[in-house]
């Protein structure tokens, strides 16, 4: 094997570079690894990294002749990840902090290794994006197909099934589809494994492409099939199994059949062998000397000074964004007092507040204070809800995957579009009985915003420049007997005379002076 002289010197700045970026991101990639290790939908996270460098070392003799060149824009690559991952970190957004880690991985090695050298690495390097523990806002449509294919099953073969929302109900008992149920845990470890199977069976990209969607596909398709037939050996064995810890025998065993059954599939449009070694060697020879790369020697003493300016380049762009936290990190910690929230009185011709008893409750949680108020006006009943956050904690979220307008265990959504009123989002909800038109909005600092993106960078803006004004989830609600237009009518008029109300409150909880 041929090792090109600069790896003598490029080898031992890129580790070291790459020690010191994970020494600086320590608590991100701790919390990474704390979430693989104890959720089982992300176990797959922690084979990633050992994937990857074995992937490294098999191709290290192809990789050895290559010649080493430091890329100076791969610096600036690292400066806005890590002001990527400042802005995450002030509006905790884990995902966003966990992609920027991951990605300054190979920004480093494009950075004091080159184009030419990244680019041979490229799918060793991209692997490890599966390491991010990301797709919890897939769990509850996952939870729909679930249940949905059930349902399909069950009338398929004659069972009468009452089906509502996540609860379904047979003559021999009643399921819920719950989150563990959702099967995000199979699709995440198949998608995974279809794509490392694909990279290393075919070379064709559309022959890639066809397994990775068929690793998609089927863990969803298999996961309903998995769910009816649960439900279906209940119901055979009159509940006695298919509960409990024979719950998740089938599964597993269930998953196993389906990962050997996407392969023997997959196998039908392998390539022939001839084809692999003919696309091997040509990469072998595209990989070889290149003439046109040819350059004069440098000397060792110059090389290694060059290579030790630009670690430390890279360590100082890197460490932007630890620095810029850490002093809103010590801010944060000097804790706030609870807030006062009271709900406002009512506004002639309205009745309230009035303790709400309803069974329609938003969840929001590791909120500072939720209040929840019945307002009444000729008969109608009009829900406030507010979930107010003094600040944002990693437990304690207003822009969250685990929050919802409602107990979906309960409530099912009909429709949702954007509101011409001061809370910009309407959502159609109905339990089966009930028919149920929610106005929401997030409130940050003054700003009532719809979208969840727009909250987080508001979020963010108020976090790194000192405001630290509170956010809070503000949500009415009216039922309707046949239309819309009927609560639509109602909220308006509440809105009319208990708006202004709404936001003294929550200004005063945060601390502003009204305008």
């Amino acid at each position: 094997m041929k090792l090109h002289p600069a790896w003598r010197t490029a080898l031992p700045a890129l580790v070291l570079a790459l020690t010191a970026v994970l020494l600086l991101q320590g608590s991100t990639i701790a919390a990474m690894a704390s979430i693989w290790w104890h959720f089982e939908t992300y176990t797959h996270g922690l084979l990633v990294g050992p994937i990857a460098l074995y992937m490294v070392w098999v191709r290290w003799p192809e990789l050895a002749h290559l010649q080493p060149r430091v890329a100076p824009w791969g610096v600036a690559v690292l400066a806005v990840l890590s002001l990527a991952w400042l802005v995450a970190d002030a509006a905790e957004v884990a995902v966003v902090r966990h992609f920027a880690v991951v990605l300054s991985i190979p920004a480093v090695v494009y950075t004091l290794l080159g184009p030419q050298v990244t680019w041979a690495m490229a799918f060793p390097l991209g692997f490890l994006l599966f390491a991010v523990p990301v797709g919890e806002a897939l769990i509850p449509p996952l939870q729909q197909v679930t249940a949905w294919f059930t349902v399909e099953g069950l009338r398929l073969t004659g069972i009468p099934v009452w089906w509502e929302g996540l609860y379904l109900s047979i003559p021999a008992g009643h399921f819920e589809v719950a989150e563990a149920c959702s099967g995000l845990r199979y699709l995440m470890a198949s998608v995974a494994l279809g794509v490392l199977y694909a990279y290393l069976t075919y070379r064709s990209p559309w022959r890639r492409l066809a397994f990775v969607v068929l690793s998609m596909v089927m863990p969803i398709v298999a996961n309903g099939i998995r769910a009816y037939g649960i439900v279906m050996i209940a119901h055979l064995s009159e509940m006695k199994y298919a509960t409990g810890v024979d719950h998740l025998i089938y599964g597993w065993l269930f998953f196993g059949l389906v990962v050997l059954l996407m392969f023997w599939i997959g196998s039908f449009w392998r390539e022939p062998e001839a084809n692999l070694a003919a696309a091997a060697g040509s990469g072998e020879q595209a990989g070889g000397d290149d003439p046109s790369h040819a350059v004069s020697p440098v000397p060792a003493d110059i090389q290694t000074l060059s290579y030790g300016l630009w670690v430390l380049a890279v360590i100082l762009a890197t460490a932007v964004g630890p620095l810029l936290a850490w002093p809103m990190q010590r801010d944060i910690d000097v804790r706030l007092p609870m807030p006062a929230l009271t709900a406002p009185m009512a506004m002639a011709p309205w009745q309230g507040p009035e303790v709400d008893t309803d069974d329609w409750e938003p969840r929001f949680s590791g909120a500072d204070v939720v209040l929840r108020s019945r307002y009444r006006l000729e008969g109608r009943n009009v829900h406030l809800y507010i979930a107010y956050y003094r600040e944002q904690r990693p437990e304690a979220k207003l822009v969250s995957s685990q929050n919802s307008l409602y107990d979906r265990r309960i409530w099912r959504p009909t429709g949702e579009h954007a509101s011409s009123a001061w809370l910009p989002q309407a959502t159609h909800l109905t339990d089966g009985q009930r028919r149920r038109l929610v106005w929401s909005g997030y409130w940050e600092g003054g700003r009532v915003v719809r979208s969840p993106y727009a909250a987080k960078l508001w979020e963010a803006w108020d976090r790194l420049s000192g405001a630290r004004r509170g956010s809070a989830l503000v949500a009415v609600a009216a039922d309707y007997d046949q239309h819309p237009d009927e609560a639509q009518a109602v909220l308006q008029r509440f809105m009319a005379a208990m708006q202004a109300g709404i936001a003294a409150t929550l200004m005063r909880a945060g601390g502003e002076q009204q305008p």
